[in-house]
């Protein structure tokens, strides 16, 4: 934990890192290296295929200028192992990391694409959801409701860039990673047919003063009527009701429609990542 905020996001729980580790598609032993310095954990590295496809392998790499490169080689190797012909690796950097960015570049890495952090103050009233006709919300009931809000999220998210389903049992591992509260995950509903999803976290990084939008998907023949909006409203007015300051999530710069909506929501990007990507 300690070196994943030092060299990485700075908000990561020793719960996320946990339950990252415990994801049953990762191989620790085959997908994962530790580097030490003078008996220290001084970097660590990882690279996965979530997918199983063989086509697009994510890395993660938290070092210095000591161990960055020989974490580097690791997972590079590891992704030739695991991928399939033209196959590519992904890894990511915050922009404001203009050391590491460098290095990735000279290391043949090019710039993919961006993704933002956006949050809102919940210092106001919230508005209340205006939602389309039809529609009712409720919260989530995991042993009826698991396998159709996997099935609904994986369905929303398809067509966005890199995608790649995700197997269930991973899905399961860390969307119920701790602390996890069935409460804070909305489903919009139109009859029995789930419409839309806000799967949310009741803090982050450990703070438990925010909250945080984890998943909002919406099903295509749902779109265009203004579904999204409210689900955000209602996650917004539920943290409120708990005494929340703020709430963030995440969005793919690539998926402009999605940074439109938060923006119209009173969101703001606070913190830019940037993609980088590598064939191999």
């Amino acid at each position: 934990v300690e070196v994943s905020r030092r060299f990485g996001l700075g908000d990561e729980t020793a719960n996320d890192v946990e339950a990252w580790f415990d994801v049953p598609s990762h191989d620790l032993e085959r997908d994962a290296r530790i580097a030490f310095v003078d008996g220290s954990v001084a970097g660590y590295g990882d690279v996965s295929d979530a997918g199983g496809e063989g086509k697009l392998l994510w890395a993660d790499v938290r070092a210095g200028r000591e161990t960055a490169t020989p974490l580097l080689d690791f997972v590079e190797g590891r992704a030739r192992e695991l991928g399939s012909a033209g196959a590519r690796i992904k890894i990511w950097s915050t922009e404001a990391d203009e050391e590491w960015r460098a290095f990735l570049e000279s290391h043949g890495y090019e710039v993919d694409g961006y993704s933002f952090r956006m949050w809102t103050d919940l210092t106001e009233e919230m508005p209340a959801p205006d939602w389309p006709d039809g529609i009712a919300v409720r919260t989530y009931r995991r042993n009826e409701d698991e396998r159709a809000v996997y099935d609904m999220h994986q369905e929303a998210f398809s067509e966005e860039p890199d995608f790649s389903r995700d197997p269930v049992d991973d899905w399961r591992q860390w969307s119920y990673r701790e602390p996890f509260d069935s409460e804070l995950w909305f489903l919009a509903m139109d009859g029995e047919e789930i419409a839309g999803i806000a799967l949310c976290r009741p803090e982050r990084g450990g703070d438990r003063t925010v909250g945080w939008v984890n998943i909002l998907g919406v099903r295509k023949p749902w779109r265009g009527r203004g579904l999204g909006t409210a689900l955000l409203q209602h996650a917004f007015r539920d943290f409120q009701a708990r005494g929340k300051v703020r709430v963030g999530l995440g969005v793919d710069g690539r998926n402009p429609s999605a940074v439109r909506l938060y923006e119209r929501a009173g969101m703001t990007p606070e913190q830019t990542f940037v993609w980088y990507v590598k064939a191999l």
